[in-house]
């Protein structure tokens, strides 16, 4: 089973075409995807009723997200209808979107109890040129909340990897994705902590078939047959026990 971790979907004619849900469909179709964890393009009640309604013919080939900033009200409120009205399976975070610092574990809090209590997961964007976000900082949410399973998205890329595998490393709960990593990063993860990463093409940023490519590509250099298996979604159907 081919599962990518990170996918957007328009929620909105003024948002990227490309991420229609039928387009999306389509292009996991062409590259022989079976599954994609997918989540709108930003916060709001609105849209992530939205995000439910369109993947309504499709809900079998998608793992939603509810989008979440932890800065509203509410926000604890609309976790809680995102998963237990819209049957999503856990919350995206954006720290740059959202305003606030990952290390603000009491803002965090209301959200990661629910998260916590449920078994849940999150998935949070982690770029190096961002002082609200380090891979650093995961290691501490991680320790707090070790039943959540934690996605660090984009690994710290572009200045940032090794710190995002060096915390995979050592915190179990907490886990890599490859979208908009470099090749060598890949090669790296694959090298120090294969079991810990899964494939992300962060679509329409990026195509399915460059994401391919380059897990192909690092499995090669490394010559990891398996670890190219578990990038592409065997890691993913592990820990979340999915079935083919």
């Amino acid at each position: 089973m081919v599962i990518d971790a990170h996918v957007h979907i328009a929620t909105s004619e003024t948002e990227n075409h490309r991420a229609r849900v039928e387009n999306v469909i389509n292009k996991m179709n062409e590259n022989e995807i079976d599954k994609a964890v997918c989540f709108t393009f930003g916060s709001g009640l609105e849209k992530q009723k939205k995000l439910a309604e369109l993947l309504g013919p499709y809900r079998q080939r998608f793992i939603p997200l509810a989008f979440i900033n932890p800065n509203d009200h509410d926000a604890r409120k609309q976790l809680l209808y995102c998963l237990d009205e819209l049957g999503f399976k856990g919350i995206k975070l954006h720290p740059w979107f959202g305003n606030f610092s990952l290390a603000n574990i009491g803002l965090l809090r209301p959200l990661f109890d629910v998260l916590e209590e449920r078994r849940l997961y999150a998935v949070i964007h982690c770029t190096s040129e961002d002082y609200r976000v380090h891979p650093v900082m995961f290691e501490r949410l991680g320790n707090e909340f070790p039943h959540v399973i934690i996605q660090m998205a984009h690994m710290g890329e572009v200045m940032a990897g090794e710190y995002a595998i060096d915390v995979a490393k050592r915190i179990p709960n907490v886990y890599l994705d490859t979208a908009i990593t470099s090749y060598m990063a890949v090669v790296h993860v694959l090298e120090q902590c294969p079991d810990k990463v899964f494939m992300g093409c962060d679509y329409p940023f990026y195509q399915f078939e460059m994401e391919i490519q380059k897990q192909r590509l690092a499995a090669d250099d490394v010559n990891s047959p398996d670890g190219l298996k578990k990038l592409m979604g065997g890691n993913f159907a592990r820990v979340f026990q999915i079935k083919e």
